[in-house]
């Protein structure tokens, strides 16, 4: 299902979400020694320390074995700014375009680029601003002088160096400046490379001030709930999220429905499980349509995974909930949402109300069907909150970006969002929530008081920090919100966290070809077999064994 569709012809998005296959690990065998401990808290004999803030439950418990890399940054003045048309191997225009600098522009298309030298005078956070015109492009900005090459299947990807994020520019006959925050560079001369990934862009020039990454500030955030009715369990975790945002990550890993297939193939290569186990409950949807539907085997294993001590959180993909055309993706599907969206407040309706508001044309069917599969999804994590397991839930992901029907527009969105809050919080009374907002878009933000952590997602082939986003994700709020890295592609390096102080709550990489493959094996193809160990067993880094008793928290 996860996560583009080659037959929509929908782009690569370097740094939002990538592709994988789907893979039935319904038949897969763990060799034996690396299934899940038993774990039975009864045997426990736990003595907290009153010296102590938390205590760490026993099993798997280890030092750990790294430490993140220390960088020299001595932030200093710093602004200059460089012409393109500079730049070596490329042609300058005049004509066609208004408004340029210098003796005028260059243009890239076709994966074609252009290299820029900028010495600056110490090692620290930049700000760069790519100053162009296009249509509809997407111009990538690497440092260490590499670009993306063409590999032998055809896809473009980059062996070395860095790629710091993407500009845009919409449409137009005029320039504009595009920005990126937070770009390390080292002290000396440094290679700027600009490639156009998408569509064609015109370059008039970039310009290059010292700048800085995440604030210390943005750490301080509020240990409540936003859910009216959280539990005392909710409560906890919630503080203890609170306490170790800014100082430490933890891990997370998506899993097939079902089983722990991607956490245990970690466990075999690092000796070490993710703290956070993710899936998706969208299977429980009445219209989901994948092999894994209504896998009886789910909940289970989340409710067992936290009885072992870990974490759980749930994203739901909503296939739209109608039994033709039913899709995640606009293109897919044309269920309408803008049909479904009433001034009436159905929050709190019994089906029966709904049912006689239905009959009476005050509510239409698209409204019903969205309703329905609330109740659906509420129930199993219902299932949840009554065997006491707090939920770090993320319904309604990556709106703003448009590919989802949910993200159709703003409006829609805001109204589906507070639909569901209600109804799960004060409707179905669900007290085991810690709302997770990951709309990718300011547009989107239902408000602060109906999210309690803030999303991003990056897919990319690169070794990054992802501290542009988590800038981008601060500004979407009033107060402080923790910022999680609830997708990735590849774990964020721990050495370039604590260099960019992208101190995310945790990441979240997504499930199966992204770390395993067929056979259930760990395949190291989008990270290898040291830099999984390096980030597991890095003190910046929390797993399981080294969670709280959230009971004695």
């Amino acid at each position: 299902m996860k996560k583009r569709l080659t037959a929509l012809s929908l782009a690569a998005v370097t740094l939002l979400c990538g592709c994988t296959a789907e893979i039935d690990y319904s038949k897969v065998t763990l060799p034996p020694g690396y299934d899940e401990p038993a774990f039975d808290p009864d045997e426990l004999d736990i003595e907290k320390d009153i010296m102590q803030e938390t205590s760490i439950l026993p099993g798997n418990f280890q030092k750990d074995e790294y430490r993140p890399a220390e960088y020299v940054i001595s932030p200093e003045e710093f602004s200059e700014t460089v012409q393109a048309e500079s730049a070596d191997n490329t042609e300058t225009y005049t004509n066609s375009l208004e408004g340029w600098n210098g003796t005028g522009f260059i243009c890239l298309s076709d994966h074609a680029y252009a290299t820029i030298p900028v010495t600056v005078p110490s090692s620290q956070h930049y700000d760069i601003t790519v100053r162009l015109s296009s249509n509809g492009a997407k111009a990538a900005v690497f440092t260490g002088g590499v670009r993306e090459v063409d590999s032998p299947d055809g896809d473009y990807k980059t062996i070395d160096g860095t790629q710091w994020g993407a500009v845009y520019a919409g449409r137009g006959e005029g320039f504009e400046d595009c920005k990126l925050r937070g770009v390390y560079l080292n002290k000396g001369e440094n290679t700027i490379t600009l490639q156009a990934l998408i569509g064609t862009a015109y370059i008039d020039e970039i310009t290059v001030v010292n700048g800085s990454t995440v604030p210390k500030l943005a750490y301080e955030i509020s240990n409540a709930c936003v859910s009216p009715n959280a539990d005392l369990t909710a409560k906890t975790v919630k503080r203890y999220l609170a306490d170790v945002y800014g100082n430490r990550v933890l891990t997370g890993q998506f899993c097939s429905a079902g089983t722990n297939t991607e956490i245990n193939a970690v466990y075999m290569s690092t000796g070490r499980y993710s703290a956070i186990r993710f899936a998706d409950i969208g299977i429980f949807s009445e219209y989901y349509q994948g092999s894994d539907k209504n896998n009886e085997h789910e909940l289970d294993t989340a409710l067992n995974w936290w009885k072992n001590g870990g974490l759980v959180g749930y994203t739901w993909y909503w296939q739209s909930p109608q039994y033709d055309n039913s899709s995640t993706f606009r293109e897919l599907t044309d269920f309408d949402i803008t049909r479904a969206v009433c001034e009436t407040d159905v929050s709190q309706m019994n089906p029966a109300a709904l049912e006689a508001h239905y009959q009476t044309g005050r509510i239409s069917s698209e409204c019903m069907a969205l309703i329905n599969d609330m109740d659906a999804i509420a129930q199993q994590l219902k299932l949840l909150c009554t065997s006491g397991v707090t939920v770090l839930f993320r319904p309604l992901p990556e709106a703003g970006n448009g590919w989802y029907w949910w993200g159709a527009d703003s409006e829609s969105y805001l109204w589906l969002y507070d639909l569901m809050f209600d109804r799960f919080t004060r409707y179905h009374e669900l007290t085991n929530l810690i709302w997770v907002w990951d709309g990718e878009s300011p547009q989107f933000y239902p408000g602060d008081d109906k999210a309690d952590i803030v999303g991003m997602d990056i897919y990319t082939n690169y070794a990054i920090s992802g501290n542009a986003r988590m800038l981008d994700a601060i500004g979407y709020t009033i107060k402080s919100k923790a910022t999680a890295l609830t997708e990735c592609g590849r774990i964020p390096d721990p050495d370039l966290v604590a260099r960019d102080n992208a101190m995310w709550l945790w990441f979240a990489l997504w499930k199966g070809d992204y770390i395993i493959n067929s056979n259930g094996s760990i395949h190291y193809s989008h990270v290898t077999a040291t830099q999984l160990d390096h980030a597991y067993n890095n003190e910046l880094y929390i797993t399981r064994d080294e969670l709280p008793d959230f009971s004695k928290y």
